[in-house]
This record gives C-alpha cells, sequence and structure tokens, in this order.
C-alpha cells in the first residue's frame, strides 16, 4: 500500500522505514510544527518528574537539576529521548496516560510535587487525574505545536489522482487539522476513499470531520498495531 504517514521530522522518517520493512510506501506530511518556548524551569523542589512525550526532550538544554529527578514517562520512545538528553533512566515507561497515573499513585505517596515538562496545548487528563489523587503537578510548557495552513502539494496531488491508499492518524489535534485542511483544499471526497488508521479512539474522534470512510483504531496505542490494519501487500 501507500501510504499517508500524518507525523513530523524524524517520528516520520523512523514510521517510514518501518513500514518500507512490511513492504508499504510510505509518504509523510507534518501537520503540526514543533518549536521549543524557552521557558525557563519552574522554581522550587519537586520529587519527580513525569513526560508524556518525546517532544519534552527534544532540544533540551541541561540545568543541573532536572536530570536527576525520578522520572515517570509514557512510551518507549520517551523514555529514549530522555536518555539521549541525558536524563536518568525512568522507574516506569507506561503504555498510556492513565496508566502512568495508576503507575505514580502506586509509587509515590501525596502530596509529592511532580516536575510535568508539557506541550502548550495538551490534554488535562493526567493533571486532573494525579491532582484528584493529592498530588501537586507543575507544568513546565517546553514546546508547542503550530498547525499546518496548507496540505503539501504533492500530497494533494497524490490524493487528487488516487496515489494513496491509507493514513496513519497520530492524535485528536492533528486528525482535526488533516479534516481541515483537505476540506480548504476541496480534497474531502477522495480522503474518504482512504483508510484511516488512528492510534486511539480519541485520535478517531477528530477525524468526524471525513463525514464517512473507513476508520479504523489500532488495538494499541503503537506502530505496530497501526501496521496490522494495513491491507496486505
Amino acid at each position: 500500500m501507500r501510504v499517508l504517514v500524518l507525523r513530523p521530522g524524524e517520528a516520520a522518517a523512523r514510521t517510514q522505514e518501518f513500514l518500507a520493512r512490511l513492504g508499504h510506501e510510505a509518504v509523510a506530511a507534518p501537520l503540526l510544527i514543533y518549536t521549543r518556548t524557552k521557558t525557563p524551569r519552574p522554581s522550587g523542589a519537586f520529587d519527580a518528574m513525569l513526560a508524556t512525550s518525546a517532544q519534552a526532550f527534544a532540544g533540551f538544554q541541561a540545568d543541573g537539576n532536572s536530570e536527576i529527578l525520578p522520572l515517570y514517562v509514557v512510551g518507549a520512545r520517551t523514555a529514549q529521548a530522555a536518555s539521549e538528553a541525558g536524563f536518568r533512566e525512568p522507574e516506569i515507561v507506561a503504555p498510556d496516560a492513565k496508566a502512568l497515573a495508576q503507575a505514580l499513585a502506586q509509587s509515590l505517596s501525596p502530596p509529592a510535587n511532580l516536575l510535568y515538562p508539557a506541550g502548550r496545548d495538551r490534554k488535562p487528563d493526567l493533571e486532573q487525574s494525579l491532582a484528584a489523587a493529592g498530588f501537586s503537578v507543575i507544568p513546565w510548557i517546553v514546546y508547542e505545536a503550530q498547525p499546518a495552513s496548507v496540505l503539501p502539494d504533492e500530497i494533494a496531488q497524490a490524493l487528487r489522482t488516487g496515489s494513496i491508499d491509507a493514513a496513519l492518524h497520530y492524535s485528536r489535534r492533528s486528525a482535526e487539522i488533516f479534516c481541515a485542511l483537505i476540506e480548504q483544499a476541496n480534497l474531502a471526497e477522495p480522503a474518504r476513499r482512504l483508510r484511516h488508521v488512528a492510534i486511539s479512539h480519541d485520535c478517531a474522534q477528530g477525524l468526524s470531520g471525513l463525514g464517512a470512510g473507513e476508520i479504523c483504531v489500532a488495538a494499541t496505542p503503537d506502530g505496530s498495531a497501526m501496521a496490522a490494519l494495513l491491507s496486505p501487500v
């Protein structure tokens, strides 16, 4: 299959290589452009750090304090990014934010102070769950993501000619941006002919703007489960 990978930079390159090993051809279109905010680390003493995205550590500048905190993360890629940035090995690598909140509640005693390097636009679930359990979560806004304003020309042309078979979606926000951009480019009808694979049910909700079409949700939130939903070559 020819697969549209809707994620940016190195993440897209890794996915393209992975899909190529499975016999698929992948093209990428970044719908979110990530930049560092250069926000200073919040003051105060912290008992641990938590992170839910590898973007939290992209371009990280060591401050001599954050790196020594016990670390709790979501996903193997986030753990790898933390290691590359000089952080200690995570105490726990959870599969998702809900599991991370549960693990923290079992590992730490409230009212622990938790430093949370995160994006400006993020889901509130993790912070709300930990606050309800008695923890103090201090966000540290280290990156932000700006939406793409148009689809890349080559992607728009591929949709028009029907040379893309499927699309992989990685977040609700990027799925919503995709729907807005295809509507803007008058490509809603050809986009509905694709097989759309979402990394989670929440992500799939962002595809409601398609109006119709085939939408599949990965059994687990990872690339292997998403690839399993692509038709055999």
